[in-house]
């Protein structure tokens, strides 16, 4: 057997916790092992672009640091070096629908120096979103980056997607939250990541209304990559342990992506073996040994 040269790479939705996939891909360049395709789906569609555009793991992992460390230095970044004002980072569609803009988030989360659209990344790219006027999964592969990738991270009733093809786009992971059937063709190796984890223990007997609503997203993703798991299981699966992690804690990144290094070194380890198992020689056995192999 031959040493896989491709490797197909799914990168999943889990809102903050998708910062995990950073340690993850910190695997694959020390390794110097570079996926043929990554595909994407929420924050995964965001991380992966970023590093499908040719930004090293550690680069990523300083980005993310940087631009999450606190809210002071976030907003000043984006009100101040980015000169975002603050109705800009609203999608107003009357009193009672006030949402983020998912284009504009995405746009300020991407570093300016990625290309503009999909086809232009140095790994060929797959962005997972949801269309939601025919009910089905919309894989971009061409097209704005910033707007496709606006399109994946949209969580119902909080990110508003852009449309595309003059139709609204939700969230990936309504469909396909750790896209790896996308990454199998031509391929020789599938790996996954999922970082969907579970809903946090309540703090209170009474969880607020947001929480219970995006932890009610995470059992439905969480059960949707279980099922497919188990229909067409990848080569390798991994599942960081973020559960410790809200959704929505962003400011954690440097701790997210620390809790997510004991899979790193997982990843490394099923890999290493799977290349090892790839390149070893079949021993060829003489008639004599063949027959005391069989009697012992």
């Amino acid at each position: 057997m031959t040493t896989p040269r491709r490797i197909g790479l799914a990168l999943g939705g889990g809102g903050a916790r998708g910062l995990a996939h950073i340690a993850l891909l910190e695997a694959f360049d020390e390794m110097n092992l570079t996926p043929a395709v990554i595909a994407g789906c929420s924050m995964g569609a965001l991380v992966g672009a970023c590093y499908a555009a040719g930004m090293p793991a550690k680069e990523l992992r300083l980005h993310a640091e940087k631009l999450l460390s606190n809210r002071v230095d976030f907003a000043r970044y984006v009100f101040g070096a980015r000169k975002t004002k603050p109705l800009e980072l609203l999608s107003l569609g009357g009193l009672a629908s006030m949402h983020l803009d998912g284009e504009r988030l995405a746009d300020l989360a991407l570093p300016d120096t990625l290309p503009r659209n999909i086809e232009e990344t140095r790994i060929p790219l797959k962005i997972i979103a949801c269309d939601y006027e025919r009910m089905e999964e919309a894989v971009l592969t061409t097209g704005p980056l910033a707007k496709a990738v606006g399109a994946s991270i949209a969580i119902p009733g909080l990110i508003s997607a852009p449309t595309i093809d003059g139709r609204v786009h939700v969230d990936g992971g309504v469909v396909n939250p750790v896209p790896f059937d996308h990454v199998r063709d031509g391929v020789d190796l599938v790996v996954a990541i999922d970082v969907t984890g579970k809903p946090r223990p309540a703090k209170s007997s009474k969880p607020g209304n947001m929480e219970i609503a995006v932890g009610s997203l995470l059992i439905m993703f969480n059960r949707m990559a279980q099922l497919k798991r188990a229909l067409s299981p990848p080569d390798v699966y991994i599942t960081p342990r973020v559960e410790d992690f809200g959704s929505a804690d962003f400011f954690r990144a440097r701790d997210i992506i620390a809790a997510a290094e004991p899979s790193k070194d997982e990843l490394k380890r099923k890999l290493e073996r799977m290349l090892i198992a790839e390149t070893a020689e079949p021993v060829q056995l003489t008639h004599t040994q063949a027959e005391d192999k069989r009697e012992s």
